[in-house]
């Protein structure tokens, strides 16, 4: 067998290089910058290369991604429902003394 017959598959999932530096971004984005800006700045005060396009495209992935909702998050952050009685609906007591309007003729 060669030697990616042996591999598992699945592995780490990718990250990009840019989500820590996200808040960074949005920043510059307040700020009016543009995409050619922050590439440039990522260069110099961060080390990171990268275009302005691909820039471009992973803040709208990555805000995209933020919006919708994971089923992880969800379920990390859900509290457990309590059930509170409706007005409309009888409790075990008044359903058990309640008579019964529809009576059947049971005489046949």
């Amino acid at each position: 067998m060669t030697e990616t017959a042996h591999r598992k598959r699945g592995g780490k999932p990718f990250h990009s290089i840019l989500e820590p530096h996200f808040d960074f971004i949005r920043e510059l984005r307040q700020r009016r910058k543009t995409w050619q800006e922050i590439a440039e700045l990522l260069l110099t005060e961060k080390g990171i290369r990268v275009t302005f396009q691909g820039l471009h495209q992973f803040y709208r992935r990555y805000l995209k991604r933020q919006a919708r909702s994971h089923w992880e998050s969800e379920a990390a952050t859900a509290q457990p429902a309590t059930v509170k009685p409706s007005a409309s609906a009888p409790t075990p007591a008044q359903a058990a003394t309640t008579t019964n309007k529809h009576r059947f003729n049971t005489d046949i």
